[in-house]
């Protein structure tokens, strides 16, 4: 019997976003709720002249309410009333949005190609819901309840939905990417952020163009590249509504806003996100525990290990591993390198398919800190024992600080990777990946009532 591949459904639906005539984009637009530190949300709202006065409607004062119920309320009160002052605007007629982003790679992880500029085009859809185990948009990362919670309050004090998913489309043929990259004339809406990302959208309304990208992803299987949480979120509220109301085929709270990227695009790029352990130090023993899969090497500097690791990105799998056996300014640096591929292998879970085996946080949490640290899926999962961060010199500084007491670097999944974990129905640890530049808040917003196209 020939196998059946589910594929998502897209619509057009009534976006919601700034008004270009009232309100300049690079005060409004906002990196996602995941990202966002304290530091970050006082210069995103703050106005040091009046040129900037916008940044009293920043997305992120909808992103990044405070987490109480009075706060959560806060965001569509404030919905309410920059819409009636015109700040925000609501489409008369169901719309597409095609969304860019120009930017080049942090200073930390660029490596040779940091003088590179990239540009990624991405589809703002209404999306159709499904359950992970549906297999029509295929998920690859375990969620943590804490985040999950907090979503939900705000999605459902909110009712619109704030900042999109990212799904990446297997696009083989190229001819999606072909389809966002065509001339769709001036941008309506734009702005730099403040991390240098430019961010740009166009409003794609006419039928035939709507019918066009329909008709194209309708063929082409999809995984969640990020907003795990967020499609856990838009999940459980499907699940609420429909328990209090009947829905219709195309009620808005059936679908989820998506950005659809094709995998063909050399730029959607994955970072790596690195494992900070927050409560627990090495075992005295550590060095030899570890010598049965790796070898161990000492280095001095941190930059060398890690481009040393960067360069067996395709093998030996490698680590760079902080604080083993000395802790605080003058921390150890260790390099780990698997001494045989199929030794490695052979010490993973045997439930795990062929392609999880491979991925390089997979394996470390498999070889290393399960075995070694007690850090099981139920300790990732609650967020209290370890700490994620991209930026190697944010782990070093996290090391020196005393703030954390162990720290590894790994390199990043592949796409390819991703999508075939998830295509055998598997999922990474949390914070697998980071793809590079998360989209941003603030582009468009998604009413959760009414219907879609």
């Amino acid at each position: 019997m020939k196998e059946i591949i589910q594929v998502p459904e897209i619509q057009a639906f009534y976006g919601l976003r700034y008004n270009p005539q009232l309100i300049r984009g690079s005060e409004v637009i906002s990196p996602p709720y995941d990202i966002v530190k304290s530091d970050d949300l006082r210069s995103l709202r703050s106005s040091a002249s009046v040129t900037e006065s916008d940044r009293k409607y920043n997305a992120s004062i909808l992103e990044n309410p405070s987490p109480t119920a009075i706060g959560y309320a806060s965001v569509l009160t404030n919905i309410k009333a920059w819409t009636e002052a015109d700040v925000l605007i609501k489409e008369s007629y169901p719309c597409l949005y095609l969304y860019e982003q120009i930017f080049k790679l942090p200073d930390n992880d660029a490596a040779n190609k940091k003088n590179s500029t990239y540009r990624r085009r991405v589809l703002l859809a209404a999306t159709r819901l499904s359950k992970p185990e549906d297999g029509v948009i295929r998920h690859h990362e375990s969620t943590m309840a804490g985040p999950r919670q907090d979503r939900l309050k705000l999605y459902t004090a909110a009712r619109h939905a704030i900042s999109p998913i990212l799904a990446s489309v297997e696009d083989s043929n190229s001819e999606f990417l072909s389809l966002l990259n065509e001339d769709y004339g001036p941008e309506i809406f734009g702005g730099t952020d403040l991390s240098g990302v430019e961010h740009k959208l166009w409003k794609i309304s006419e039928n035939t163009q709507v019918a066009k990208f329909r008709k194209v992803v309708h063929d082409l299987p999809a995984t969640i590249a990020d907003g795990h949480h967020r499609t856990m979120t838009a999940l459980a509220y499907l699940d609420e509504a429909g328990s209090t109301k009947k829905l219709t085929r195309h009620a808005a709270e059936r679908f989820a806003l998506m950005g659809l990227a094709s995998d063909q695009d050399k730029s959607l790029l994955i970072l790596p996100t690195h494992r900070i352990l927050l409560k627990d130090s090495a075992p005295e023993d550590i060095l030899d525990r570890l010598s049965g899969l790796y070898q161990i090497n000492e280095l001095n500097s941190l930059d060398s290990a890690w481009e040393t690791v960067r360069r067996n990105a395709t093998g030996p799998v490698s680590f760079v591993a902080l604080g083993l056996t000395e802790q605080g300014e003058n921390y150890s640096i260790h390099l780990l390198t698997a001494k045989d591929a199929n030794q490695i292998r052979s010490a993973m879970p045997s439930q795990l398919g062929a392609a999880a085996r491979d991925v390089d946080i997979l394996i470390l949490t498999s070889t290393i800190l399960r075995p070694l640290f007690n850090i099981d899926s139920a300790s990732l999962a609650a967020g209290t024992q370890v700490g994620f961060e991209e930026s190697i010199h944010m782990v070093e500084n996290a090391i020196k600080s005393g703030d954390a007491k162990v720290a590894f670097l790994a390199n990043p999944a592949t796409i390819e990777q991703v999508q075939a974990v998830a295509a055998a129905g598997e999922v990474l640890p949390q914070k697998t990946t980071y793809y590079y530049p998360k989209l941003g808040t603030g582009m468009v917003f998604y009413p959760l009532t009414g219907r879609v196209n």
